[in-house]
C-alpha cells in the first residue's frame, strides 16, 4: 500500500511539473518590501498589493494570479515592470487546497476589494491559475465582480492538462484526485472538465466575461497543452477555454511552459498586450489545434 501511495503522489506531481516549478531567480536582487513578501511566501488566499504602499486611483488596476507553485514570487518580473503603469495586485494561494476553496476565496477577496472602485481590471493568470480564475467566474454570485474584467491566460492548463490524459478511468482517477486536489482540477474528463469548460459553466464564463477581452499567449508544442489530444470533446472544452483571441509563441524563440513568467522572450508577448494599443492575432482555437 505504500508503493502504490508513493507511486500516485509521484504521479501528482509530474502531472503539474510545469507550474510547480520554483523560478530560477524570483526577486533578481531587487529590494522588495520585507512584508508585502511575507504575505505573498504565506500564501494565505489573500488579494495582496504589490505596487505600492497606497492605492493609486488614477491607474489601472493589474491582477495577477500565479501558476501551481510553493513560490508565488515566479509573477514579481511582471510586478516591477508594470507597477509603474498599473496598481499590481497578486492573489497568493495554496494550490494544493481543493480548487473550488481557492476559487471561493477569490470572490471573497474580489468583494473586499469592492471591485477595485468599478475601474478596469486586467487579470494575467499563468499555466494552473486559469482553472482557479475560470472555476471562481462560475461560482460567482455577483457577476459585477467581473463585468469589467479583461483576461490574459499565459499558457493556460485550458480543459486540463495533457499530462492527465491517462486518467481517463473514474477509478484511477478518483484515486489521484485523493493525494492530490490540483491532480484532479488538470483530468480533461468527467464531470469536473465538464462543468467548468462546457455547456452551462462556459455559458456563465463568456456571459460574465465578453470574450473579446479574453487572450491567450500559448506556447508551440507546448507538454502541457491538449492541442494534440484525439478526443474531440476535450478539445472543445480546450477551444472554449482559450477564447477566440489567440497568440503562439514558436519554438524558436525558445520559450517553454516551465518558468514562462520569468523568461524575457515570454513577456514581451505579454507587454504587446498590455500597452496600448492592444495587438493580438485572433485565431480559432480549432483550427489551432487541427494545425497541430
Amino acid at each position: 500500500m505504500a508503493r502504490i501511495s508513493f507511486l500516485i503522489g509521484a504521479m501528482a506531481i509530474a502531472l503539474l511539473s510545469g507550474c510547480t516549478t520554483v523560478p530560477q531567480n524570483p526577486l533578481c536582487g531587487e529590494k522588495c518590501d520585507v512584508a508585502t513578501m511575507k504575505q505573498i511566501m504565506a500564501r494565505r488566499d489573500k488579494i495582496i498589493h504589490v505596487s505600492s504602499a497606497a492605492t493609486d486611483g488614477g491607474k489601472p488596476v493589474l491582477l495577477l494570479l500565479h501558476g501551481a507553485t510553493d513560490d508565488p514570487t515566479e509573477m514579481m518580473d511582471i510586478v516591477r515592470e508594470w507597477r509603474g503603469k498599473y496598481d499590481v495586485y497578486l492573489y497568493a494561494y495554496n494550490y494544493h487546497r481543493r480548487i473550488q476553496s481557492v476559487a471561493a476565496d477569490f470572490d471573497k477577496e474580489l468583494k473586499r476589494e469592492k471591485g477595485f472602485g468599478g475601474v478596469g481590471v486586467t487579470v494575467v493568470v499563468y499555466s494552473y491559475a486559469a482553472i482557479v480564475f475560470r472555476e471562481a467566474v462560475i461560482l460567482a454570485d455577483d457577476r459585477t465582480l467581473f463585468s469589467k474584467v479583461s483576461l490574459i491566460q499565459l499558457v493556460p492548463t485550458a480543459g486540463g492538462s495533457y499530462f492527465a490524459r491517462g486518467l481517463k478511468n473514474p477509478v484511477t482517477a478518483w484515486v489521484v484526485s485523493l493525494f492530490s486536489h490540483q491532480t484532479r482540477a488538470v483530468i480533461p474528463y468527467g464531470g469536473f472538465a465538464e462543468r467548468l469548460w462546457a455547456g452551462a459553466g462556459n455559458q456563465k464564463f463568456y456571459e460574465t466575461i465578453n470574450s473579446g477581452r479574453v487572450h491567450s499567449i500559448l506556447v508551440e508544442g507546448d507538454p502541457h497543452s491538449l492541442a494534440g489530444i484525439a478526443d474531440r470533446d476535450v478539445r472543445a472544452r480546450y477551444a472554449n477555454g482559450l477564447g477566440p483571441n489567440i497568440v503562439v509563441i514558436r519554438k524558436s524563440a525558445g520559450v517553454t511552459h516551465d518558468y514562462f513568467p520569468t523568461q524575457p522572450a515570454a513577456l514581451a508577448y505579454l507587454r504587446n498586450q498590455l500597452e496600448p494599443p492592444v495587438a493580438t492575432a485572433s485565431h480559432n482555437p480549432l483550427q489551432l489545434v487541427a494545425r497541430k
